[in-house]
C-alpha cells in the first residue's frame, strides 16, 4: 500500500547519493514511525542505490523508492547559475503530481542530518496553507533582498523562506495547479532567479505560508539558535563548506555537527570514500582558514539576527 508510513522525499544526482544515505540513517535512528522514502533520482547508479538501500541492516523502519526524473525534459529552460546548483533541484516541484495518493510531505535537500523524530515536522498544522517553510534570514535585512522583491513583484511583507525543508498539503497543491504557476513564474522570470528553485518558490508563495520553527532548517544563519534552541530536529549544512569535506579528526567549532554528520556517515557504506576525500592535510588546513574567515564574517552579520521562531 502506498504512503503506509511518513512521505519524506529526498533528491539528487549520482555524486549526492553518499549524502541520501546519511540522510537516511539520521532520520531512522532518530525516528519510531515508519518512513517512506521517495528519492527524486536525477541519475543514481544501480551500484549506489544497493548502497543506499544497505541501511535496511540497519534499520527496519523505512522503506525506499527511487524515481527517476528526466530533468533535462521536465527543467531544460530552467537555470542553474552557479557550480553548487544542479536541476535536480527543481524536481521537488513535482512532488505532489508524481504521487498523486500522498496527501501530505516533507521534503528535504540532503545536505542535512535529522537529530529528532521527524514525526513532529509531519504533524505540524498547516492551517490551510499550502506549505510550512522555514524562514531564512539571509540578506534579510540587505538592500539586495528589497531589490529580489521588487524585481519579483513580491510583497514588502513576505517573509524569503529557504526551500531546502518543506512540508507540503499535496492535495491543496494540487488543487490549486501550483505545478503550472511555478513553470510560469520561471518563463516570466527567465533570466532573473539568482537563487534558483528558492526565489521561484517565494513569488509562488509571497506572503502565503506556514512559517515553522527554525528547529526544522537550522543553518550556520542562525547562530544564536546553536545556543538558545537545543532542540534541533533538522541541521542543514547551508553553506558551501560541507561537512563531508572535515576530516573527523580535525578539532573544530567552525562547523557545528560535523561530528554528528561523520556518526552517520560511518552507519554508510560510502563511509571509506568519504573519509579518502578529506585526507589531504595541506588541503585541510587551507579550508580551516577560510572558514575561520567566513566565520568571522557571520558573526559580524547575524549572531543577533532573526533568531526569535526557535
Amino acid at each position: 500500500m502506498e504512503n503506509c508510513g511518513i512521505p519524506v522525499f529526498l533528491s539528487a544526482d549520482n555524486g549526492y547519493a553518499p549524502f541520501v544515505a546519511t540522510t537516511i540513517a539520521s532520520i531512522c535512528d532518530h525516528t519510531r514511525s515508519f518512513i517512506d522514502f521517495y528519492i527524486l533520482d536525477g541519475g543514481i547508479t544501480e551500484e549506489n542505490k544497493r548502497k543506499i538501500e544497505e541501511l535496511k541492516k540497519l534499520f527496519s523502519n523505512f522503506s525506499i523508492e527511487f524515481i527517476p526524473i528526466d530533468v533535462d525534459f521536465y527543467f531544460r529552460k530552467f537555470q542553474t547559475n552557479s557550480q553548487y546548483y544542479s536541476k535536480s533541484m527543481y524536481s521537488r516541484y513535482l512532488i505532489p503530481d508524481i504521487k498523486p495518493n500522498i496527501q501530505k510531505a516533507i521534503y528535504s535537500d540532503v545536505d542535512v542530518i535529522v537529530l529528532g523524530d521527524i514525526k513532529s515536522m509531519y504533524d505540524i498544522d498547516l492551517e490551510n496553507y499550502i506549505i510550512g517553510a522555514i524562514a531564512s534570514p539571509f540578506l534579510m535585512d540587505k538592500p539586495i533582498m528589497s531589490e529580489i522583491k521588487k524585481n519579483y513583484n513580491i510583497s514588502q511583507e513576505h517573509i524569503y523562506f529557504c526551500s531546502g525543508n518543506l512540508l507540503i498539503d499535496c492535495q491543496k497543491w494540487r488543487e490549486n495547479n501550483i505545478l503550472k504557476k511555478l513553470f510560469d513564474i520561471q518563463k516570466a522570470f527567465l533570466s532573473d532567479t539568482p537563487a534558483c528553485d528558492q526565489d521561484i518558490l517565494n513569488k509562488c508563495f509571497d506572503a502565503n505560508y506556514k512559517e515553522i520553527s527554525y528547529r526544522y532548517c537550522a543553518t550556520e544563519y542562525h547562530l544564536k539558535y546553536f545556543q538558545s534552541c537545543p532542540d534541533m530536529v533538522i541541521r542543514h549544512f547551508g553553506v558551501p563548506t560541507k561537512p563531508w569535506m572535515i576530516n573527523p579528526s580535525t578539532k573544530t567549532s567552525l562547523c557545528p555537527n560535523l561530528l554528528d554528520f561523520w556518526k552517520y556517515a560511518k552507519m554508510t557504506l560510502f563511509y571509506d570514500e568519504l573519509l579518502n576525500n578529506v585526507s589531504d592535510d595541506e588541503q585541510q588546513k587551507s579550508l580551516m582558514r577560510k572558514l575561520h574567515i567566513r566565520n568571522i564574517w557571520f558573526c559580524k552579520e547575524f549572531s543577533s539576527k532573526n533568531d526569535e521562531n526557535c
